[in-house]
């Protein structure tokens, strides 16, 4: 038997809990699931035929927003550059950077490393993130 079977979820640190619902949900595709005092839980993956259980089921991390007292904006450096916090996968990174482009996203460029393909963004918090393609 593992020891651990999955990571169950991301917390993240947000000033505003209803905000960052918010712009998880209409910027980024996330569906929301739960919203209890101060954490809200959101699906990434939302096209699963088990309503609602989509990153349960296939065994994959949810977003738990956080209401925190204080919020600093998360990233570390490395080679000395900003690098993102959470990385998440898709599969057409090109229809991503175009989505998060119409939906207002400070994005950059898509980045290519042969078969990688990734991009950076920052969310409603100033917390950094990243999108990779393979």
């Amino acid at each position: 038997m593992d020891l651990l079977n999955r990571i169950d979820c991301n917390f993240i640190p947000v000033g505003n809990i209803l905000e960052s619902i918010d712009w998880y949900v209409n910027k980024l595709g996330c569906k929301f699931m739960w919203h209890d005092g101060g954490y809200a839980a959101l699906n990434v993956t939302v096209h699963h035929p088990k309503e609602g259980q989509g990153n349960i089921v296939l065994g994959q991390a949810m977003i738990t927003l956080v209401q925190a007292d204080e919020v600093r904006p998360l990233y570390f450096t490395f080679d000395g550059r900003k690098h993102p916090i959470i990385n998440f996968f898709t599969q057409d990174i090109r229809y991503t950077h175009q989505i998060f482009k119409d939906n207002g996203i400070d994005v950059s460029e898509v980045k290519e490393y042969g078969k990688l393909k990734s991009l950076e963004f920052a969310d409603n918090n100033g917390h950094l993130m990243g999108v990779c393609s393979f």
